[in-house]
């Protein structure tokens, strides 16, 4: 059976995402719920949750991501029933594109449901050993609301989809949230927060690498003793030197993959962190 999300079952999914080795958050996590109460599902049997899926709207296009299923009840058919209802779900509100962030073992059934590939999405960490940087730049600002719907306008602009309600969620759960002006605009902006594993970066955009660096490097200083994570696409390459250049060590990579039609407006050269694997 499939159901919708129950707040009893955010343990579950949480503790599915640990065994997976995943970054965790519960306020990230119930975020999700927040933004799609609808949109997010449970494949159970017998009254007990054995797999999750997560979807996100924005209009024309969407997201669909944590997919995991418990280990005892794999090769069984329940990932691709997930998979299948949460696309169904976000084409009856008339979503047209959906991605997601492949990890090697679903990539196959991704394909055969139809997705493509789009390019390489690359992961970095950042250990707490290694020396901070330089102290934050006297023009990095605190992100206040009165900044969101620019910042909106902004990620929009990049990312090609209107997150604005989502970002606001971001916010209202972020650890740090910043922004950088040029002329009286805001050209950068970075939120981050807490999980198990260290603080997460994303998302992040940028005009110009180095207002990307100067955001980055605020981020390290606000992690103090804890390693920084951040996930970003291969094709911004000066993002990726940056990171190298700062000390970050690079793991294992994922697979953009889109159902539909491309979003035009899209520059992933200048998306410097991903919010998450489930939305982009």
């Amino acid at each position: 059976m499939i159901r919708c999300f129950e707040p009893d079952d955010v343990d579950f999914a949480l503790t599915q995402k640990l065994r997976e080795g995943w970054a965790v958050s519960r306020d990230q996590f119930v975020l999700y719920l927040e933004h799609d109460p609808d949109g997010c599902f449970v494949a159970s049997e017998g009254g007990r949750p054995v797999g999750m899926v997560t979807t996100a709207c924005f209009g024309p296009s969407g997201w669909i991501g944590n997919l995991i299923v418990a280990p005892d009840h794999r090769s069984r058919g329940i990932g691709r029933t997930l998979m299948e209802h949460g696309l169904d779900h976000l084409r009856r509100l008339g979503t047209t594109t959906v991605h997601l962030e492949g990890d090697p073992p679903g990539i196959p059934l991704y394909r055969t449901l139809g997705f493509d590939d789009e390019y390489e999405s690359c992961r970095f960490m950042r250990p707490a050993s290694k020396e901070k940087p330089a102290p934050d730049d006297p023009a990095t600002e605190t992100m206040t609301l009165a900044d969101l719907d620019e910042v909106a306008a902004l990620d929009a602009a990049i990312v090609g989809e209107d997150r604005r309600r989502f970002l606001a969620l971001k916010v209202s759960a972020a650890e740090l949230a910043l922004v950088r002006r040029q002329d009286g605009r805001i050209v950068a902006s970075l939120l981050a927060a807490p999980t198990n594993r260290g603080l997460r970066i994303g998302p992040c955009i940028a005009l110009d690498p180095a207002d990307a660096h100067t955001l980055i490097a605020a981020a390290v200083t606000a992690a103090g003793s804890r390693p920084v994570l951040i996930g970003l696409p291969a094709l911004n390459a000066q993002a990726l030197a940056i990171l190298t250049e700062m000390g970050f060590d690079r793991g294992a990579s994922s697979i953009r993959m889109r159902l539909g039609p491309p979003l035009a407006a899209a520059d992933p050269t200048r998306i410097v962190a991903i919010a998450s694997g489930a939305v982009g």
